[in-house]
């Protein structure tokens, strides 16, 4: 029976793609790559999510070594799609001060990550700070946002008083207020109604986060 290592291996070399870009597609760091690879840390549970949905892995097969891998005989395509990139932080944290001009530049995720969403409507950025660390936002992370989607409670891209910040948004409609809430038990939640909301805005949805690139 294939141990976890060297089914993660099998489906590296059958996916065609370099460590690097393995590592993209499924949002891991290259040290967190090398580490599964190498046989020094099992796959958690969200990488074991993504290797089915990105790659079509049989979970069954790759947990228990039982029945078919899932895969195509033949080297698995990944559709990549570019998705604009800011070269601007949003903080998990305090807040950064917004950039009236960033610079852009762009970069490749799998088109599954951000399906049904096209990319050319979708912008990123990078993120700052630990507060969202409980929904697995770290620092440094590249955070994938719709503009000016605010269509339910979620993780938002937001600017406050010209301070951008990554939050989860509950909204009060019925008191007609927005509470930000952070990931992280170090961080208050705040609220946000009246005249204050006119220093807030809604910059987009978080549709997914990736490691930086």
């Amino acid at each position: 029976m294939l141990k976890d290592a060297e089914r993660y291996n099998y489906i590296l070399e059958k996916s065609g793609l370099s460590k690097k870009d393995f590592a993209d597609s499924l949002g891991l760091s290259l040290s967190m790559n090398y580490q599964i690879i190498s046989g020094r840390l099992k796959p958690p549970r969200d990488l074991l999510e993504k290797l089915s949905k990105v790659h079509n892995v049989n979970l069954h097969w790759f947990i228990t070594g039982e029945g078919s891998p899932g895969l195509d005989d033949d080297t698995v395509q990944i559709d990549l799609v570019q998705i604009e990139l800011m070269d601007q932080e949003v903080a998990a944290g305090s807040g950064i001060e917004a950039q009236d001009y960033p610079e852009k530049r762009t970069f490749q995720v799998p088109r599954s990550l951000i399906s049904p969403y096209k990319p050319d409507k979708l912008l990123a950025v990078y993120v700052s700070g630990d507060s969202m660390i409980d929904e697995h936002i770290n620092d440094g992370d590249i955070a994938i946002y719709y503009p000016n989607l605010k269509d339910r409670n979620g993780i938002y891209v937001v600017s406050v008083w010209n301070t951008l910040l990554v939050k989860r948004v509950d909204f009060d409609t019925q008191n007609k207020a927005l509470i930000l809430i952070s990931a992280n038990p170090a961080y208050e939640p705040r609220r946000f109604s009246g005249a204050d909301l006119e220093d807030l805005r809604i910059a987009g949805r978080v549709l997914a986060c990736v490691y930086r690139v």
